[in-house]
This record gives C-alpha cells, structure tokens and sequence, in this order.
C-alpha cells in the first residue's frame, strides 16, 4: 500500500488578536479574492507547527498585537527557516508605525506594509491597496528583482564549504549588477562573496566601506557583528551591536545576542540583563530563556534553570553547549567535574532534549576515568537512543574489551 503523502498547507496565514475591525477588513479582503484563510492568535506556537504551516503562501502579520509583537512572529519564523523569503511573502499590518518600527521593516526585510487606520476614507484606499501586495515581486524592476535574488541567495549560502560553481555563479551576477558609482549595496555584497572566499581581511573592508557610503546600512552591520563574534573578537562586535540598537531597540534576536557577547565577555550579569529585556519584549523568546537558564545552571539554581529550559523550543542548543563544556573538562582531567556538569545537564533539560550525545559523553567521560562498568551502562543508553550511533558502538567495544581483559587478569 503506497503511502499517503499529507496534502500542503495552502491557506494565506493572518496572524492577528481580537482588534476586530482589522480582522474584518482582512477576512473581507482575502475572501473578496477567493483566498482560503486562516486566523491564528500572536501566541501560536510557530516553531511546533512549522512543518504545517510553511507553505502558506502568504503571512499576513498584525504588528501591533497584544499577546506578541509582530516583530518577534517575524523574527521566529526567519530563525526556524533562515532562507524564507519574508520580503515577498510576508504582509505587516500596521494602525501606527514609528520611525524605529521602519527601520526594524527594513532589517528584517520587509518591503509589504499596509498602514489601517479605523476610517471608511482610508480602509476604501487600503482595499485597492492591497490586491497588489498579494501579488508576487513580478512587477519589479528587472534589476531591481535581480538585486533581491542574489542578495537572498548570498544570504542564505552555508557558512562553509560552499561548491566553488557556486562562488562563480554569484560573483558573476554581481558583476553584472556593478554600478557605475559602488553603493553600499554593491560593497556589502563583494565582502560577503570575499568572506566565502576565505579573504576574511578584504571582506572587512568591503563592509567597512560600505559603511562609509552608508553609515546606517543595517546589512554590513549584521555582516560585520558575524565576522567578530565567529573570530573571537566579541569586543568590536557588542561596540557595532550597541550602534545597531541605538537605531532599532525593538530587535529582539539582537538583545540575545547581546546577552551571549556578555556572556562569552565573562559579564553574567550584563548578560541576564540582555536576556531579560529580550523576554521583557517576548515572553516566548527560546533564545533568552537559554541564555537566562544556563546562567541559572552555572550558578548551581537548578530548579529554576529547568523551568526555563521548560518554556524554551530550542533547549537543545543549551544541550549542545552544555555538552561542549563537559568535554574540555574531559580534556582536562576533570572527570569529576565533567561528570557534575552531566548530571546537572540530565536534571535541567526537557526530556527530548536529553539526547545521545549527552550519554555518550558520559559514557566518554568514565572510560577515560577508568570507571568501565559505569561507561558501559551510560554508552548504553546512548545506543538505546540512537541505536545506529557508530560512536557509541565502537567505543562500547573498546570498554567491553578491556572489561574482559580485567576479567581475565
């Protein structure tokens, strides 16, 4: 019997509170176009339903809604799916923007705003307004469109090992796309193909001149912020951070990260601090509840480090550092203090966060120490978890080896 392949999601996503008369004049809209529609609540849990609803061909976003901002719905669905195409598929709403709110359209790459404002006049106006923004980019510019492509196709390139076919293909569209003066685009884009390229110093410069044509351009910030935090330098990376913040103080993703650069500067307090606001403005914000709980963790308040591992969707990421630090203690000889940290770790995470690294790492941890029978029960549970994991496998092997070898002394 074949299998039955679950039909896609195909409905328009209105994400929307009880403001009733925006509700009623986007329901009125969609259907007047014969759109399938769905209203869900600012408080949905996106991340959990994602596979449903990612094929929605359009995201209509309130930005003022109660229960969450729109700018952190934006945000969620941008970090669960990094190479979504919110400038074309993404809608804002909105009764009341601000100069910061413009800037924050433009970092997250929102270019399809409709202001409502509770007026026959100006909904009438809206309503033949909206129509096109339903619409796909077509009706762009040719360069224009081919300036959005290659943009979101640099974007959303992996952080390594890119085929070099690749490299060729966007270095020659941005050739073609080489403006008779360089603008701030044209340079940011040659940093970010430079970065590829593994010319980490001619990349900074790209973007640093580009920051000299333009000085608030939100891409070379972002672009330079990357650079830092991955070579070490967290320093240069919070200063540029703390300029971007000056221009947009609603950006959630940024207030985390914030928090992690003081983190990794040694400040925990500054960091809870970051972490903090970032939930003041999100109360669902998985990367502030990590930071604030491994904060927690390290502090030795284990109880509360778990509840809010508890309210994170993303409580594998603290898993993973978690994870990392046990192994430089291994590294070190640390065993004991490795193997603290594990049991910490196995009390404060969710449960399907409890993953087989954790027990392999374990496992690691007391065959190093010579403890076999222990790293015999924990390697175990990590193939019971994962029972084609290789790792555990042949390191089960080895401890079983030597637990026969002892036997037979």
């Amino acid at each position: 019997m074949s299998e039955i392949k679950a039909k896609r999601f195909q409905e328009i996503l209105a994400i929307t509170d009880d403001q009733t008369w925006i509700w009623s004049f986007l329901s009125a809209q969609l259907s007047s176009l014969r759109l399938e529609h769905l209203r869900l609540p600012s408080d949905t849990t996106l991340r959990a339903s994602w596979e449903r609803f990612k094929d929605a061909p359009r995201v209509i976003v309130h930005w003022e809604t109660k229960l969450r901002s729109g700018g952190a719905i934006i945000e969620e669905i941008l970090d669960i799916q990094s190479n979504y195409d919110a400038g074309d598929r993404i809608i804002v709403v909105t009764t009341n923007p601000t100069h910061e709110d413009v800037v924050y359209f433009s970092e997250l790459n929102i270019r399809k705003v409709i202001t409502l404002r509770n007026r026959d006049k100006e909904l009438v106006q809206a309503g033949r307004d909206f129509p096109s923004l339903m619409r796909s980019d077509t009706h762009e510019d040719q360069r224009e469109q081919a300036w959005r492509e290659l943009l979101h196709a640099i974007d959303t390139l992996p952080d390594a090992n890119v085929p070099d076919e690749t490299l060729l293909r966007l270095e020659d569209g941005l050739r073609l796309l080489r403006p008779n003066e360089f603008t701030a685009r044209y340079l940011d884009a040659c940093g970010s193909l430079a970065l590829h390229r593994d010319h980490e110093e001619a990349a900074k410069q790209y973007w640093q001149q580009a920051l000299d044509k333009n000085p608030n351009y939100f891409r070379s910030y972002n672009n330079l912020i990357k650079f830092y935090r991955r070579s070490g330098n967290q320093t240069e990376a919070l200063k540029l951070m703390q300029k971007m913040h000056e221009l947009n103080r609603g950006n959630i993703s940024r207030l985390v990260g914030m928090g992690e650069v003081q983190m990794a500067l040694g400040d925990t307090k500054k960091a809870e601090f970051f972490f903090q606001s970032a939930l003041d403005r999100d109360r669902y914000c998985s990367g502030a509840l990590n930071g604030l709980g491994e904060i927690r963790f390290h502090e030795g308040s284990l109880e509360e480090s778990r509840q809010l591992l508890a309210r994170s969707e993303m409580a594998f990421k603290a898993a993973q550092r978690f994870n990392q630090h046990g192994i430089k203690l291994v590294r070190l000889g640390q065993f004991e203090a490795a193997l603290e940290l594990y049991t910490n770790a196995q009390f404060v995470l969710p449960q399907q966060d409890k993953g087989p690294l954790l027990f392999y790492n374990i496992g690691l941890c007391y065959s190093r120490w010579g403890k076999l029978e222990m790293a015999k029960h924990f390697l175990n549970i990590a193939i019971i978890k994962e029972p084609n994991y290789h790792k555990a496998h042949k390191l089960l092997a080895v401890v079983e080896e030597r637990l026969a070898q002892e036997s037979a002394a």
